[in-house]
């Protein structure tokens, strides 16, 4: 039956009325090919290929319909750089909660020059006076200066769920101040011993908000504390096994493939982490929308005009200013960006890892310029 079909279409081909109908299907077909703009076939793959990109690990992808749009050795794994704070953040809200808050309260003690500090580790306390009033952080020598009201110039502090750079700047504080503080660190239940009388007390944001802020300007600190804070709800330790362990989980328990991935800090800082562009994409795609991390694409800079975005595509791809929310990165031999990215119809996850670049300014400056060109190309709807 095939054979004959194929016989017979052979000989219909060479009949005026088949013929003319397949010019006509020929010329539909020509009119279509051309009349598509022939940098869109193109466009992507020039950015792709850049040489100042070093061949990234790449992917973007329409949530809608899980249509690739671009890939480029999405699962290899690569330095993510301040990108890895995506990860920490949602590891963050999804083992503490959005609407988790840390609380550091001063008691005073049998002896009137002696006070106790109990505190939760709280990621975003500050003994900087302009900070705290900036961005909304606690400012811990308040508590001091509501507990000291003999306003002793000698005075001894016993202390437990406090970071050692809090303690660090406080000593400087009350230098400035005068005040020879001697600092003791005692653990939760000692503590809570020696307190006699609550003095002040001191509550933290909630971690959506302090989410917002990392994300916004990349706080690695932060973004560090919140993903330790993570790792202790385990009961993990806040070493590098510590936060693999957190991180791993997280991703598992969100639907996020993690082959291979390896963290050592949750700021993004080490040159060890090693993560897969697929691996945000697919978190990105979990995570949005839904109310428990929508800190974080609120977070998120806006290309063109917020955060760490905020001067990037004025000049190298303006039509791109707005459609843009992203995470950022740089370290080494590495620049980084993953998010989201409309064309004002379908709005696209995406993660470039660009770590094979020279560690030069130059060499980021000209890997942020072909990221810029490349987004700009899926905006245009040129894909």
């Amino acid at each position: 039956m095939e054979r004959s079909l194929s016989a017979t279409l052979r000989i219909d081909y060479y009949s005026s009325d088949v013929r003319k109908s397949f010019i006509a299907i020929i010329a539909a077909l020509t009119l279509v090919i051309s009349s598509t703009p022939t940098h869109s076939l193109h466009s992507l793959d020039k950015y792709i290929n850049a040489k100042s990109l070093a061949s990234p690990g790449l992917l973007v992808i329409n949530p809608a319909d899980g249509k690739v749009i671009a890939d480029n050795a999405s699962n290899s794994l690569r330095i993510p750089a301040s990108v890895l704070k995506l990860i920490s953040t949602s590891a963050a809200l999804h083992f503490l909660g959005p609407d988790k808050t840390f609380t550091t309260t001063i008691y005073s003690t049998d002896k009137s020059s002696s006070f106790v500090i109990k505190g939760g580790l709280d990621p975003w306390l500050t003994s900087n006076a302009t900070l705290a009033k900036k961005n909304g952080q606690k400012y811990l020598p308040t508590l001091i200066t509501k507990a000291n009201t003999e306003n002793k110039k000698k005075i001894t502090v016993y202390y437990s769920g406090l970071y050692e750079k809090d303690i660090t700047n406080l000593k400087v504080y009350l230098k400035s101040k005068r005040i020879t503080g001697t600092f003791k660190k005692v653990d939760s239940e000692k503590a809570q011993s020696l307190a006699v009388e609550e003095k002040a007390s001191l509550t933290s944001l909630p971690i959506t908000e302090m989410v917002k802020f990392a994300i916004m300007w990349s706080d690695n600190t932060l973004a560090d504390r919140l993903g330790k804070a993570a790792a202790r709800k385990l009961g993990h330790p806040t070493d590098s096994d510590g936060l693999q362990k957190t991180f791993e989980q997280a991703m598992s328990e969100m639907g996020v493939e993690t082959k291979g991935m390896k963290v050592f800090d949750g700021s993004g800082l080490s040159k060890s982490n090693r993560v897969s562009a697929k691996t945000f994409v697919e978190l990105l795609i979990k995570i949005r929308n839904n109310p428990q991390y929508e800190s974080i694409y609120e977070g998120m800079p806006v290309g063109g005009l917020t955060g760490t975005l905020q001067k990037r595509f004025v000049e190298t791809a303006p039509n791109a200013i707005g459609h843009v929310h992203a995470k950022t990165g740089w370290v080494d031999r590495s620049v980084t960006m993953a998010g989201y990215v409309d064309d004002g119809e379908n709005e696209y996850a995406f993660a470039i890892l660009a770590d094979g670049i020279k560690p030069t300014w130059k060499s980021r400056k000209d890997a942020r310029v072909a990221m810029d060109r490349l987004l700009g190309v899926i905006v245009r709807g040129n894909h």
